[in-house]
């Protein structure tokens, strides 16, 4: 029997140090970033973030049908045009100018692509957005984004814009969701749109418009998804078109 090719998606990493003195010394993501991946159908690969050379990033690049950006640090301010604020948490400049490569080069390559909490704030960022680099910078926000309304015994919902690509995935008009962020989008770019905003109306969600799946979430659905089933959706659609981006990727070659 022939077995059925599972789409490869690549995961990107965060560099962990043993102390603040040693630096790095080793990549890690969440084991369950790669148990949605495996249980929605995909085969995980966890990618290190070992600069940007951009041989090595169109290599990775002509091996995956999908990536998907994790969550960690911060996003240095000055790929939004800003300098570092005092609240701006910990930052890894050579993360983010691998990722920033990679997804650069998925967007061009149209290889769909699921950002996750930082990993939304990446695709922004990359299209010419920009970001609040701490909630206490934006009057309007709720200092619960940061974790507090889980703590509190809370489970806020978001709602989904209608006709967008995450309404569409979801099914709902609204969904629960587990925030852990202390920064937030300012501004988007017009290649991006909105598909998901919280009770104070902050985004949560976002997406490349005119493409098949280039889809941003500020929550953390790989926390939830083994228990609501709505959250495993997001990485079941990004599974599909991985494997329509591989099956056209074949019929070019």
């Amino acid at each position: 029997m022939r077995r059925v090719k599972r789409p490869r998606i690549y995961i990107t990493s965060e560099r962990y140090p043993v102390d603040e003195q040693s630096g790095p010394q080793y990549d890690r993501i969440r084991t369950t970033y790669a148990w949605c991946v495996a249980e929605a159908g995909g085969t995980p690969y966890v990618l290190p973030s070992v600069g940007c050379d951009r041989d090595l990033t169109q290599r990775y690049l002509d091996s995956a049908d999908g990536l998907l950006f994790s969550g960690g640090e911060d996003i240095h301010p000055s790929l939004y045009g800003e300098s570092v604020l005092e609240k701006c948490g910990p930052i890894d400049e050579q993360r983010d100018r691998f990722e920033i490569v990679l997804l650069r080069g998925a967007l061009e390559r149209g290889m769909p692509v699921l950002g996750i909490c930082r990993g939304m704030q990446l695709i922004a960022v990359a299209s010419g957005g920009s970001l609040y680099q701490d909630l206490s910078y934006c009057e309007r926000a709720d200092a619960g984004h940061a974790g507090g309304w889980q703590q509190s015994g809370a489970t806020p919902s978001v709602r989904l814009m209608p006709g967008t690509v995450l309404h569409q995935v979801i099914g709902e008009e609204t969904v629960p969701v587990n925030c852990h962020h202390h920064q937030l989008i300012k501004g988007l770019d017009q290649s991006c749109r909105v598909s998901a905003v919280s009770p104070d109306g902050m985004i949560e969600g976002i997406e490349m418009a005119g493409r098949p799946f280039v889809l941003g979430v500020h929550w953390h659905p790989e926390r939830l998804a083994a228990s609501d089933l709505r959250h495993l959706k997001l990485f079941e659609t990004l599974i599909r078109a991985a494997s329509e981006y591989s099956h056209k990727a074949i019929s070019r070659a």
